[in-house]
């Protein structure tokens, strides 16, 4: 009866932060990733709802019936990965891969309730644990491409960055194990600790998820219609010289949301080729670049001034001090607070 009563109230939970973030996420915009957060969390909030119900009834939940639920809760594990595609890799998703993506669990699931063989159930779960197991090790892959882009375009990385999906995606893959175990166990306590491990995980990735911000826009490949006042019009040294004006000149680094697409529209030239004259002219990407000279310019203030270092960093052009502290780091070798008392 204890175990019972505990299982109502974890599923209970379950059911109120899941609705919780579905109306947080629909709240929060119109964008493909929000909207995705918002179906699975509908998926997950309608699994526990299902699983609640079993438990309330008096119908008893045989190793069959088990086999059987379980299986049925797996064709949400695609929307897993259409959630992760979307953080690493915006645009990626489109009706024809989600269709085939979840074609690949539903077939099994189809011949396991046709058949009633367990063979299928077997293959549904192998397959779970294959796709989830590469999809694991891919968007450790991705997660580093995606940074790399995010420096080719962004002068920041606040809100953007996915450094807090690494240690997600290790929780998750236990939990993956834990639930795989559980899908041949009949044991209502084993259940219990999943939910709870599975609620807690979610509760930290939709905190990093609300906050953060779409960047498919810039991101995407250049559009064929994006003014492209010649890439090959502009020479170099006009580039460079427009680049010094806007940089050493006007001090455009100072704007905290700098991007590329910013910088090239006033140059007249497109992302593509901008970003390349970074990378072979100045030996450096666009945000290293950027953050050097926001470096230099507190590096000015810090000499001449008495200000508090937040009011530095904020004067420097960066979003956060843990931002500027790591950008002076890397560029002193030692922090702003070091470097004022050497001065």
């Amino acid at each position: 009866m204890k175990i019972e009563c505990l299982t109502f109230f974890i599923y209970g939970m379950c059911v109120m932060f899941y609705s919780m973030m579905v109306w947080m996420f629909w709240r929060k915009g119109n964008d493909k990733l929000s909207r995705l957060i918002m179906l699975l969390m509908v998926v997950l909030d309608l699994e526990c709802l299902k699983d609640l119900a079993l438990y309330l009834s008096d119908f008893e939940l045989h190793k069959s019936m088990w086999h059987w639920v379980n299986a049925t809760d797996m064709v949400v594990v695609p929307v897993y990965t259409f959630v992760l595609m979307e953080l690493v890799k915006p645009g990626w998703l489109s009706w024809r891969k989600a269709a085939l993506h979840e074609a690949s669990f539903l077939l099994p699931l189809v011949l396991y309730g046709i058949t009633d063989k367990l063979f299928w159930f077997d293959v549904l779960t192998a397959w779970c644990f294959v796709y989830g197991t590469v999809t694991y090790f891919l968007m450790f892959y991705l997660i580093s491409r995606y940074h790399r882009q995010l420096k080719e375009r962004f002068s920041y990385q606040d809100n953007i960055n996915l450094n807090w999906l690494r240690g997600i995606l290790s929780c998750f893959f236990v939990i993956l194990l834990v639930w795989v175990f559980s899908c041949y166990m009949v044991d209502a306590q084993f259940d219990n600790i999943y939910m709870l491990f599975s609620l807690g995980a979610w509760m930290f990735v939709c905190y990093f998820l609300y906050k953060h911000e779409s960047v498919i826009e810039e991101l995407g490949d250049m559009d064929e219609d994006e003014v492209a006042v010649g890439s090959e019009e502009i020479s170099l040294s006009g580039l460079e010289k427009e680049i010094n004006k806007l940089f050493v000149e006007e001090k455009l680094y100072l704007n905290p949301q700098l991007k590329l697409s910013d910088v090239a529209r006033q140059v007249g030239t497109n992302r593509t080729y901008l970003s390349r004259f970074f990378n072979q002219e100045k030996q450096m990407t666009f945000f290293d670049y950027v953050n050097n000279l926001r470096v230099e310019h507190a590096e000015g203030l810090l000499r001449n001034t008495d200000l508090r270092l937040n009011v530095i960093a904020e004067q420097s052009g960066f979003n956060s001090m843990s931002t500027f502290r790591r950008a002076f780091l890397t560029k002193q070798k030692c922090t702003p607070s070091e470097y004022r008392k050497r001065v």
